[in-house]
């Protein structure tokens, strides 16, 4: 099972459509700007601003088609270099007796805002990861290099937006029954429906080893503001194919600390 299911960097179910910060779910006056992100697999295209720093506390429990479970949990540390340029480093480890237990990684990735929204052409960033697992029977090292779209119709109750992902997964030196080639596509849509709730709905595909399919996963669930700076997510997929969890749950805990704070 590869790191984006152990401990999903991603994408964060919260953003602004100017360079603020890019996981604040905050109520702001005219409230929430639909977003997408952690603890969803489709991620959106607004960055932190500069010299602000965004924590995640992500964890989340899979159960697969033969009954088997996978428990993992990670950090992911997120600062805006300038309002377009993001530097991100995640972590996360899994538990359980399921492919992917007793295993973890580290992810560093950057991102970088092209294109701004303006009418109909939506806002564009690239991004680039790594992928460093360890312990017993860890997979190769893999690299992603990716672009996401986002184009929201505003801010404030009633404002709807949609995200499209798509990243190339290489592995220069593969472990025997891993792809040296792969892929991740998603899309997802994103509702505001109060000053501080946001509801997300989304569809996710990535590679898996040889031999299988890919997953498939239909998401939904909402992010809401608890107080300050801070907000929750909490996410539920359901497989749609054989080689597919039968269904997960992620949850994740997402502190924004805007510069000159």
């Amino acid at each position: 099972m590869s790191f984006r299911w152990l401990c999903l960097p991603a994408a964060s179910l919260l953003l602004a459509a100017s360079p603020v910060s890019t996981s604040q779910v905050l109520a702001q006056e005219e409230g929430a700007t639909p977003g997408t992100g952690a603890p969803f697999s489709v991620g959106d295209t607004f960055t932190q601003g500069a010299g602000d720093f965004q924590f995640e506390l992500e964890g989340g429990f899979a159960r697969s088609r033969d009954g088997r479970d996978l428990f993992d949990a990670g950090p992911t540390l997120k600062y805006g270099v300038t309002d377009r340029l993001e530097l991100s480093l995640g972590g996360g480890y899994g538990f359980g007796d399921d492919g992917g237990a007793n295993q973890g990684s580290v992810a560093p990735a950057v991102t970088y805002r092209l294109l701004d929204q303006a009418g109909w052409v939506p806002s564009v960033a690239v991004f680039a990861g790594a992928n460093l697992p360890f312990g017993p029977g860890h997979g190769g090292i893999a690299t992603d290099l990716g672009a996401v779209a986002s184009w929201i119709t505003g801010s404030g109750p009633g404002a709807f937006g949609l995200h499209l992902t798509g990243s190339w997964v290489a592995r220069p030196d593969p472990e025997p029954g891993e792809r040296r080639h792969g892929h991740v596509l998603g899309a997802a849509i994103s509702h505001v429906v109060a000053p501080e709730t946001l509801l997300v709905a989304g569809y996710v595909e990535e590679s898996q080893d040889r031999g299988e399919q890919a997953q498939r996963f239909a998401e939904a669930g909402f992010s809401r503001t608890l107080w300050g700076n801070t907000s929750l997510g909490v996410a539920a997929g359901a497989g749609l194919n054989d080689d597919s969890a039968r269904y997960r749950l992620r949850a994740a805990l997402i502190y924004s600390l805007p510069a000159g704070r």
